[in-house]
């Protein structure tokens, strides 16, 4: 470039280097010099205004999500398998798959039941209204209230299907006052955007067997609700009881090891004992 011969013949001409192959040595010098500070100037400049020229990345499907299954009581957050925005993009509903349902107890028959014991959203325990769905207040570990979300948030717990009957409210502890809630219990399927109803002899819903919520968020950046937030469940099954629990896994056929009911003495061994009188897990083992 002509201006940065110019500059090098004057230096050669300021130091006191009159040859041709000194005048091209300083003239080298002092392009290599200018390069580097042109170079300092446009990334400082980039830094300082954020400009980033980014990169092209592809990530995979995450293809490793397993819906666990709870006997007793666990505390879970749930895999998010379906998400609609809806009202010009100011609503957000989630569906978080909790757990499997798992089969009829062995000593009774009866089927499993849940409770809906607690909700976390980001750590912050849940309280909700009376109609036990909508989130009054949060709460942390030091007792302090966060009631930002109040009629922002709204949550569903159902048990086994989308279908009304299997709604559950959450316990009397985790409603405003430790009062018993007033659940106006709907089918899964009349709020979730997009779901449809069963039809003819098709069985419950696409949720069937599975414990899971419908999380429903209205964005409000005047509260700071701008996210669905991260939620962990504690869960209660009814069934909890050693010989319940090794019958169920050892002869589901959708989670366990699809054992067939005529290959399993069902007399009185030490699994259905202990299922039948109610024991711990361990009371029956002889340590001696």
């Amino acid at each position: 470039m002509a201006f940065l011969t110019a500059i090098a013949t004057a230096v050669a001409g300021w130091i006191g280097v009159t040859s041709t192959i000194g005048v091209l040595l300083v003239r080298t010098a002092v392009t290599a010099l200018v390069s580097y500070a042109l170079n300092r100037s446009i990334s400082k400049n980039q830094s300082q205004t954020g400009f980033d020229a980014g990169s092209r990345q592809m990530l995979s499907p995450a293809t490793n999500h397993k819906i666990p299954v709870v006997y007793g009581s666990a505390y879970l957050g749930g895999a998010i398998t379906d998400a609609q925005l809806v009202n010009d993009n100011k609503t957000m509903w989630v569906a978080l798959t909790i757990s499997e349902k798992t089969g009829n107890l062995f000593e009774t028959g009866a089927a499993s039941s849940y409770t809906f014991n607690e909700c976390y959203r980001n750590a912050d325990q849940v309280i909700f209204k009376a109609d036990g769905i909508t989130v009054n207040n949060t709460r942390d570990a030091d007792g302090n209230t966060d009631e930002s979300m109040n009629g922002l948030i709204k949550i569903y717990m159902y048990g086994g299907s989308g279908a009304s009957a299997d709604q559950i409210a959450p316990a009397a502890t985790s409603c405003v006052g430790n009062a018993a809630p007033t659940l106006s219990a709907v089918n899964a399927w009349d709020i979730f955007p997009d779901w449809t109803a069963p039809s003819g002899t098709t069985p419950n819903s696409n949720m069937s067997d599975l414990v899971f919520a419908l999380v429903r968020v209205d964005y409000n950046r005047d509260k700071n609700v701008t996210s669905i937030g991260d939620y962990q469940f504690n869960i209660i099954n009814s069934m909890s009881k050693s010989g319940d629990v090794l019958f169920d896994y050892a002869t589901n056929t959708r989670y366990g090891a699809g054992i067939r009911l005529r290959e399993i003495d069902t007399g009185e061994s030490n699994a259905t004992t202990i299922s039948r009188l109610g024991l711990d897990s361990y009371d029956w083992i002889d340590l001696e």
